[in-house]
């Protein structure tokens, strides 16, 4: 096929497939527009929440209101969703002093001073109270139990609420199967100690991955909890391939994060044919150090046990040293065991990366448990190939010459080509014969 490409910061990324090798699916979406306005379209989608009446019809003035929001690490247009919501809150009636933001960063880092202003906006930090979660603080309130039993916990501020409301974003999540919904709760605003066993006992197992609700024991958990820790009410973003808005949501923290999986499942979702031998895929439109590993996710499903992954990254944000040397570490003691040692390590309730956050571990699960099942080739000018291999990855600095390494394997190979791969749902499909 002429005109194949991948997608990086700087654009388009041309190359040609060599000898012998096909392809079986180009995987390349068409653009949808979104809004262009969203603060405008937060407000319209609040005048008609599903399953939940509007809010001017819900709160009064005397409530006292917490508005949890997600940290900079996501990207929807959250200053101005919040704005709107704020807007909505002041027609309901809610004075500014009944009114409390909360970062939801779960095990995140604090977000503060010139940041806060530039990420929330200056005049809403001096209006209205922020306060960042803390998930190791003293005071965070019991709600209820893991199904193992760990108590979980929330923020104080959020418990004493008359009225919780969640601002967050709908996306393909590799563990939840999708972004937003509950997890503005749980554990977006938890202790840590739930956080990391809920990610160890159920992230990466049966039921759990890309579009996957129904039977996701990880998902089913937060849903729970979120429902029972009070969660009322969400406005969620949904965000298509580029990580840009497509459309905004809100409503009952249940139907209507359903309503925005049915959109993302309608724009993101992708038909590929049959299990390649070569996967070529980017992490396109992701670019931060530990984010560069999403693609494994969707590419472990539509590659061959034992096939080839070409990842192409760009890298902005570099790995931080300590994730380097922890899978450094892991692989030099359990290869070639990699799969069976990640999840003896999580059913006992240990970290691969023992001092390092669940998010940071379910990263490097990733990265160990592909280059257990796949040939992964790490393509980046922006990591070197001594960086590669301490990922446990091959390395190439462009697509052509990791294109002559895989052939050295693969002399015959059926290729998908995923051009865009760090927001996407793929789906299988038999190959007629």
């Amino acid at each position: 096929m002429a005109d194949l490409y991948i997608r990086q910061q700087s654009g388009r990324t041309y190359f040609s497939l060599p000898p012998n090798w096909r392809v079986l699916t180009f995987a390349d979406f068409n653009e949808r527009s979104g809004p262009d306005d969203a603060q405008a379209a937060a407000r319209h989608a609040l005048k008609s929440p599903v399953d939940h009446p509007p809010l001017s019809r819900t709160l009064d003035s005397e409530m006292h209101v917490a508005v949890i929001i997600e940290d900079p690490s996501r990207a929807s247009p959250k200053q101005q969703v919040l704005r709107a919501v704020l807007a909505e809150l002041k027609d309901a009636g809610v004075a500014h002093d009944h009114i409390v933001v909360v970062l939801g960063l779960g095990t995140h880092r604090k977000v503060e001073g010139p940041e806060l202003e530039r990420v929330y906006g200056s005049d809403l930090v001096a209006t209205y109270e922020f306060v960042n979660h803390d998930c190791h603080a003293a005071d965070l309130v019991p709600v209820g139990e893991l199904a193992g039993g760990t108590v979980v916990k929330i923020n104080r501020r959020v418990y004493a609420a008359d009225f919780v409301i969640g601002v967050g974003s709908i996306f393909p999540h590799p563990l939840n199967g999708f972004g937003g919904g509950g997890k503005i709760m749980f554990p977006a605003v938890a202790n840590f100690e739930a956080i990391l066993e809920h990610h160890l006992k159920y992230g990466f197992r049966e039921g759990s991955g890309l579009n996957r609700l129904s039977g996701n024991h990880f998902h089913e958990e937060i849903r729970r909890l979120a429902t029972q820790a009070g969660l009322d009410f969400i406005v969620n973003s949904v965000l298509d391939h580029n990580d840009c808005l497509y459309r905004i949501v809100c409503g009952d923290p249940v139907s209507a994060h359903a309503a925005g999986v049915a959109l993302s499942r309608d724009i993101l979702t992708m038909s590929f044919d049959g299990l390649s031998d070569v996967t070529i895929i980017s992490s396109f439109p992701y670019t931060e150090g530990t984010q560069i590993m999403k693609p494994l996710a969707p590419a472990s499903e539509i590659t061959r046990p034992g096939g080839t992954i070409l990842v192409v990254a760009d890298c902005g944000v570099p790995l931080a040293e300590d994730y380097l040397v922890g899978c450094e570490r892991f692989r030099r003691e359990y290869a070639p065991h990699l799969k069976a040692a990640v999840f003896d390590r999580f059913d006992h309730n240990r970290r691969i990366m023992e001092e390092g956050a669940p998010e940071f571990n379910m990263s490097m699960a990733q990265a160990l448990l592909a280059q257990n099942d796949y040939r992964v080739i790490l393509v980046s000018r922006d990591i070197n190939a001594r960086t590669a291999r301490r990922l446990g990855f091959e390395h190439a600095d462009d697509i052509n010459r990791a294109l002559t390494l895989a052939r050295e394997q693969t002399d015959t190979a059926g290729v998908h080509v995923v051009p865009a791969g760090g927001v996407i749902l793929p789906v299988v499909m038999e190959i007629q014969h």
